[in-house]
Order: C-alpha cells, then sequence, then structure tokens
C-alpha cells in the first residue's frame, strides 16, 4: 500500500488541476474516478457515427502570459502550454432566416 500525502475524488477539471498543482509542489496524490474516463463534464463521446466534444469549448485570455485568467495562471504554474485557435472577436453571424 503506498501512502498518499492527497486523495482528490473525482478526475473533473478541478479535481485535475487541484492534483496537478498538488503533485507540482510535491506531495504525493492519488486522483479517484468512479467513470471509465477523466475529465468530468469535459469529455468527448460517439454516438451513431458521430463524434460529440462535451464541457468548456470557449476560453479567452490563454495567450496572455499577463492574463488573469486563473486558467492561464495555472498553466504557468504547472509550466505546461495548449494550442489555441485564434477567432475574430468581432465576429458576428446573421442568417437571413432570422
Amino acid at each position: 500500500m503506498q501512502d498518499f500525502e492527497a486523495i482528490v475524488i473525482g478526475s473533473g477539471l478541478g479535481g485535475l488541476v487541484a492534483a496537478a498543482m498538488l503533485a507540482r509542489y510535491g506531495s504525493r496524490v492519488l486522483v479517484c474516478e468512479s467513470h471509465t474516463i477523466p475529465g468530468g463534464a469535459a469529455h468527448s463521446f460517439s454516438r451513431r457515427g458521430f463524434h460529440f466534444d462535451s464541457g468548456p469549448s470557449f476560453y479567452c485570455g490563454l495567450t496572455d502570459p499577463q492574463s488573469f485568467n486563473p486558467l492561464r495562471q495555472v498553466f504557468d504554474i504547472l509550466e505546461e502550454s495548449i494550442a489555441t485557435i485564434p477567432y475574430d472577436p468581432l465576429g458576428h453571424y446573421h442568417f437571413p432566416e432570422g
């Protein structure tokens, strides 16, 4: 049996961030999850040949190192990065049918 300084119940985004931060600062961490995959509400699944992404899909402030976005700050502490896709912040789409 291994000893852990922290046990995180649930592997949703909050649980994974908490576990990563604890591990980053030297704690031995165990993450427990009842589902077959981690991610909580942020996961993907396939049904009838279609693939669906679930959970958050839009974040702002991840590319600016001085951002106040808490997720950006977590990535900085963990020395991690993610690929981002720039978007036109003024992009609005109007369809003729309303």
